[in-house]
């Protein structure tokens, strides 16, 4: 995975720039971009998606505020958690 496809995908998906020092974010990054690579095939399956929120008790809403999460040390603290368990950080 090369820096310009993480930086694609965060630009397809509308991701503000990820705040922190330069070290942070370069690995706040890459953590971000496995945690939100296959949200694109969501977005392409809406349905989908919404009936998983709505089985794991989610709302829309969690995946707006992982979206705007823009504080690299998030990432930094949280990259044990797989996307939903980052979902569910914002219910």
């Amino acid at each position: 995975m090369s820096l310009d496809n993480v930086r694609k995908l965060f630009q397809r998906l509308k991701l503000p720039p990820l705040m922190g020092s330069l070290r942070e974010v370069k690995e706040a990054e890459l953590i971000r971009y496995e945690k939100l690579k296959d949200l694109p095939w969501f977005e392409e399956n809406w349905d989908i998606f919404l009936d998983e929120l709505d089985a794991r008790f989610l709302s829309e809403d969690c995946l707006r505020q992982l979206k705007l999460s823009d504080d690299a040390q998030f990432w930094l603290d949280n990259k044990e958690l797989d996307f939903w368990e980052l979902l569910e950080f914002f219910y």
